[in-house]
């Protein structure tokens, strides 16, 4: 039964970090400053920006794994609400359109390439969120990324055992609309995208991604079929939250 449940959360993984329909619901308009977009200059990035599907402006690092924006974290002491600075979005791995942040991470990559070193907030828990759930979408090579990293929490293999016929290295984009239920040991990320009812009626379709706090690692993707969950919302419903 757990491997059923986790199957059905995979498949909902990759409908949101793939949904080739989805479009923004809230706004774009994420706290943002010059010290984002001043390594464009460095000779870091390709020349020009490209567009995503909801028209966000995307920078193309040389260096396929991205660019680290900053290497010092912001302070705990902040509102779960506030938005991470410094908000980029990099198209890394060719094909992987995910935030990057000069507040809250990711500080360095792991060995394999993976984006880590976010800090313990829920601005931080949101972008290692962004970044695990891009990678399980990705298909079964990236997804082994992930597990080399030792980034995914998946003690019964549940997630290896799933097969979605996801070809190795696709495509996939973090969605901007995120509600964060915040714990410095174990972080609930939710991820929506607007989904039009048989009734024309629009609600938020969403899955939630539990994250657990490692000392030695940092933020893990946790495998749970308990915490992990998927639904709808009313779009009026209130935690819903524009940051890239």
């Amino acid at each position: 039964m757990a491997v059923i449940v986790v199957v059905g959360l995979v498949v909902s993984i990759v409908m949101l970090f793939r949904g080739d329909d989805a479009e923004p619901l809230v706004s774009l308009d994420p706290t943002t400053d010059s010290d984002a977009t001043a390594q464009v200059e460095d000779g870091l990035f390709e020349p020009d920006p490209v567009l995503d599907r909801v028209n966000r402006v995307l920078y193309v690092p040389i260096d396929p794994k991205g660019v680290i924006l900053s290497d010092t974290l912001a302070a705990t002491n902040r509102s779960a609400e506030q938005a991470p600075s410094g908000v980029m979005l990099q198209r890394i791995h060719g094909n992987m359109d995910l935030p990057f942040s000069t507040s809250d991470g990711p500080t360095r990559f792991t060995d394999n390439g993976v984006a880590t070193g976010f800090s313990r907030t829920a601005q931080g828990a949101a972008l290692a969120a962004a970044h695990y759930g891009g990678f399980i979408a990705s298909g079964a090579d990236r997804l082994e990324m992930l597990m080399e990293a030792g980034l995914l929490s998946d003690p019964n293999g549940e997630a290896a055992k799933t097969d979605l016929g996801i070809p190795d290295s696709s495509p996939a984009s973090a969605l901007p609309m995120v509600k964060v239920l915040f714990n410095p040991d174990l972080t609930l990320v939710q991820f929506g995208r607007p989904v039009q009812q048989n009734n024309d009626s629009t609600v938020i379709s969403y899955s939630k991604l539990p994250l657990v706090w490692r000392e030695s690692t940092g933020w893990v993707l946790k495998i749970d079929p308990v915490g992990m969950s998927e639904g709808s919302e009313p779009v009026d419903a209130a935690g819903w939250l524009s940051w890239w």
